[in-house]
């Protein structure tokens, strides 16, 4: 299963969730695939596309960012499968 995890940055903390990525590395959950990461250009917001079969893994990796903002949990397919 595909997830996209959106997180909500808490105001002027783009740079320093920026910076804890880079620094964690994006593949650091067992069980959980890293595919993807976009960040806003002119909004709060980071977009993260993931994979695994176990989605009570994705939100254990999407806590770990909690202390940069809000997360929101989106299971996605491909287009050509809806």
């Amino acid at each position: 299963m595909k997830f996209i995890v959106q997180l909500q940055l808490q105001p002027g903390s783009k740079t320093k969730a920026v910076e804890a990525f880079e620094l964690r590395g994006p593949n650091r959950n067992p069980g959980v695939s890293f595919l993807g990461a976009w960040i806003g250009t002119k909004s709060d917001a980071a977009f993260v596309l993931v994979e695994s079969s176990d989605e009570s893994l994705v939100v254990k990796a999407a806590e770990a960012w909690r202390e940069h903002g809000e997360c929101m949990l989106h299971q996605v397919i491909d287009i050509q499968q809806y």
